[in-house]
């Protein structure tokens, strides 16, 4: 569709103007009208609406140079195009002098639409241009009139000179304008004594390239008195320049009302207490830094609303009835509140409420003054709570350590039978649902040391998304069809120091408990990441310690926990599973684990809300260590002599015999003294020593020192299931000494003999483990 154009032609020949609108309705839809005379182009232009004016240059009564200058008295700015039959080079100038847009020929009519198509793309440029000149001199109008009618003091300085000020900046000296402007610097408006001040706080750094500044400073007006001034100062330029611009407030007044309440608002305001003020209807007037501290909540979002914003739901409501019966009534209230803050942390308050008098005696206001005592309550509560774990934790290792030396022998010696027995009898199937009974019982017991922190754990150096991939298969086939298992594993997760086995056993028993909770399915989801722990979360997590930390963490969708549960969740025994879901220990084992490995175990859950734990384990600083070669298993050469020495005669007797089937030569003792006077008899004949760790009178350590001080390369293997010198038993390990743990199987005692005698458990080994 080809668009309108509105054209004045003027042109005293009416075939040629046809020809010029014939050429031009190619590509637009023309109405033109055609004038000769001045008089008939006025007329046109007062009735107006034409888009562009095509003229000829030469007319008899009229011309295109006279044209153009009627357009221009007219003030109208149309696109105007020279056409003439003949037009020399000179008169083609003349006319672009003039104002013409354009010029060409009849006969070369074929430009004249492209110069149209031109002229009016430039006219629209030119008009929006001019539009954009005139509202930016409106704007410049009102700004100037807003800067100079302003109630603020206006200045510009250049050269440390006024170059500008307004009405009001003179006002504030007792100065005219223009006896500042050009003539006096800033400097000499401050008082004498604020100078040096103004000088190297305020302009220097604002002339060396600070942005902008705010800055207070005593004046001195015409008169010599002195005024109390705020200023605002940005850096700028003027004609290539840097200047200062800013803003003057005379604040004399305002200073002095503030000293009068000085002190106490300072007071209030840096109190490291919350205090609140409230109408009589309890809308919040006045709160201090502290309260928005603690609150979360901004001034805005605090004020005009009632502090029941804090509520949690956790407080009696009887609390509240009786604390706003106790403050109407102009007693003072005294009590605990549990809160909740903006961001859903609950938190506990000590509070003080009373009632804000009048001269006359009646209540105005009410005044809270409220201290957050949650990281105390924590303190406490976390006291209570290691106190509690720490005696179970003495009890349970006790246990474990008497059973682990019954469960020693229950389980070598029902491992003798079972290999001693025909697979199909009845009896070797009877002997095997004792060592099964048995090795539950173990398990039982390692999960007793984990929980009470008296496992001897070897540590390792190891990559834990290289662990976590390692069970995963494992993990989906525990956890069953119905559940989803997801894994979201940080490629740049830290390593972390910690015994293999027990890593596997954080992430076994954590996805164990979230299957347990997703009894109607979902996704339970693991993930790894890097994680600082700061001094805020230390405060509000007692028991965690600012650090470098992995983060694991196990979440499920199932059906989340109570504030009750969370806080029992880790104690042994304690389950929400039905009887025969569980021993209650998984947890617990998780829990001590973490907290001997050096970390900080989080529970985060609300009621419907699904699960997260989240596992913070130190971030190693050591390599991870170079992966070693298994040997293969080899045939044991039993030509060495052994002594041994364990004060539990059933233990010793097993290990004597399951030795000596091997082909050992043994000698046993059940007492360190009774190993001394065997040793000084036998010494050339026995390789090894294998002993006890605590025993009567002597411990294993003491023992091996005394002997290896007659034999030096006599070897050591210790053993033992007393936990209570965990922190020696770790260091023979560190020191590459050989340990074996009870309870222990046959084939376990016979290894670590192989490993010892071909190597570990030497001399220094024990030297260093002595100091």
């Amino acid at each position: 569709m080809k668009h309108e154009l509105r054209i004045l032609i003027v042109d005293d020949s009416a075939e040629d103007a046809a020809l010029i609108v014939r050429q031009i309705q190619r590509e637009f839809s023309v109405s033109y009208e055609r004038v000769e005379t001045p008089e008939e182009m006025q007329a046109a232009l007062e009735n107006g609406g034409w888009q562009i004016v095509i003229s000829d240059y030469v007319m008899p009564k009229f011309s295109g140079l006279a044209a153009l200058k009627l357009l221009h008295d007219q003030g109208m700015d149309l696109p105007f195009i020279m056409v003439s039959g003949q037009m020399g080079e000179d008169a083609a100038v003349e006319a672009m002098r003039a104002g013409a847009h354009d010029y060409l020929l009849k006969d070369r009519l074929s430009r004249l639409t492209p110069a149209i198509k031109r002229e009016l793309n430039d006219f629209v440029v030119r008009r929006e241009r001019r539009m954009a000149e005139e509202a930016l001199s409106a704007t410049e109008a009102r700004f100037h009139s807003l800067v100079e009618q302003s109630l603020v003091g206006i200045f510009m300085l250049q050269d440390d000179i006024f170059i500008y000020v307004n009405p009001k900046f003179g006002d504030i000296f007792d100065y005219e304008p223009q006896q500042l402007i050009e003539s006096r610097s800033l400097l000499e408006l401050v008082a004498p004594e604020d100078q040096i001040k103004v000088m190297t706080r305020f302009l220097r750094p604002l002339m060396e390239g600070c942005d902008s500044l705010h800055f207070f400073f005593r004046g001195k007006r015409r008169d010599g008195s002195l005024i109390d001034l705020e200023v605002n100062g940005t850096r700028t330029w003027v004609n290539g320049s840097a200047a200062i611009i800013g803003t003057l407030l005379d604040i004399t007044e305002r200073k002095r009302a503030e000293a009068e309440l000085s002190k106490l608002w300072r007071a209030v305001e840096q109190s490291p207490v919350s205090v609140v003020i409230t109408d009589l209807f309890g809308r919040i007037e006045y709160v201090n830094p502290k309260f928005i501290e603690v609150s979360g909540y901004s001034e805005n979002e605090l004020i005009g609303k009632n502090p029941s914003i804090l509520k949690s739901g956790l407080t009696d409501p009887k609390v509240y009835e009786e604390l706003w019966s106790t403050i109407t009534s102009g007693r003072e209230w005294h009590g605990e509140l549990h809160n909740r803050k903006k961001n859903g942390e609950l938190f506990w308050e000590s509070g003080h409420i009373s009632a804000i008098k009048n001269s006359e005696g009646q209540v105005t206001h009410f005044v809270g003054v409220k201290e957050d005592v949650t990281e105390r309550k924590l303190a406490i509560e976390h006291l209570r709570q290691v106190q509690k774990m720490e005696a179970i934790g003495q009890l349970a290792g006790g246990i474990a350590h008497d059973f682990n030396n019954l469960l020693t022998v229950i389980n070598g010696y029902s491992t003798l039978l079972v290999r001693s027995m025909d697979q199909g009898s009845q009896a070797h199937k009877e002997a095997e649902q004792i060592l099964r009974a048995g090795e539950r019982a173990a398990d039982l017991t390692r999960q007793l040391l984990s929980f009470s922190r008296r496992q001897v754990l070897e540590p390792r150096v190891l990559d834990i998304n290289k662990q976590v991939k390692a069970v995963q298969k494992m993990l989906q086939r525990l956890i069953g069809e119905h559940i989803g298992l997801v894994t979201s594993l940080s490629e740049d997760a830290g390593f972390v120091r910690i015994d293999p086995g027990q890593l596997e056993q954080i992430v076994m028993n954590l996805i164990v408990n979230a299957r347990d909770a997703s009894e109607i399915g979902g996704v339970i989801t693991v993930a790894t990441t890097n994680f600082e722990l700061d001094r805020e979360f230390s405060h509000l997590h007692p028991g965690s310690l600012p650090g470098s930390y992995v983060r694991l963490s196990v979440a499920d969708q199932g059906q989340g926990m109570s504030e009750e549960v969370k806080q029992r969740l880790f104690e042994p025994f304690f389950t929400t599973k039905e009887m025969g879901r569980g021993t209650g220990l998984g947890l617990a084992t998780v829990y001590g684990i973490v907290k001997q490995s050096g970390g900080y175990i989080e529970v985060v859950s609300e009621p419907g809300q699904g699960a997260c734990i989240n596992v913070y384990l130190p971030r190693a600083s050591e390599p991870l260590p170079a992966p070693t070669a298994h040997p293969a298993e080899e045939d044991i050469d039993s030509s060495y002599s052994i002594l041994v020495v364990e004060d539990e005669p059933g233990v010793l007797n097993l290990v004597v015999h399951t030795l000596r089937m091997r082909g050992f030569t043994v000698f046993a003792a059940t007492d360190p003294e009774q190993g001394i006077a065997l040793f000084e008899e036998h010494s050339q004949e026995i390789d090894m020593l294998l002993t006890d760790v605590v025993m009567p009178f002597m411990s294993g350590p003491a023992l091996a020192e005394q002997l290896i001080a007659r034999k030096r390369e006599l070897k050591v293997l210790f053993m033992s299931g007393h936990t209570d010198d965990r922190a020696n038993l770790e260091k023979i390990l560190e020191k590459g000494m050989q340990f074996l743990p009870k309870p222990f199987a046959g084939d376990a005692l016979i290894r670590k003999v192989r490993d010892t005698l071909k190597g570990g458990g030497g001399a220094d080994g024990v030297r260093d483990f002595r100091r």
